[in-house]
């Protein structure tokens, strides 16, 4: 549902926005750092969703 406004679960604990997503820094699960320089953890069972996301993303903003 929040998909559509580009938020994406990337924890239990988290739901990003990626109009807000700096960078994502690679991992086990990885990390993503926010534009206010927040590091905030990935799960290893969102890393896939959370990648195809930000590819969808960038093929929309390209």
């Amino acid at each position: 549902m929040l998909s559509a406004y580009g938020f994406v679960r990337i924890h239990q604990s988290y739901l990003i926005n990626l109009k807000h997503l700096k960078e994502y820094i690679k991992g086990e699960g990885g990390q993503v750092v926010m534009n206010d320089e927040t590091v905030i953890d990935v799960s290893r069972r969102k890393k896939e969703e959370l990648i195809a996301a930000i590819q969808v993303s960038f093929l929309q903003n390209k």
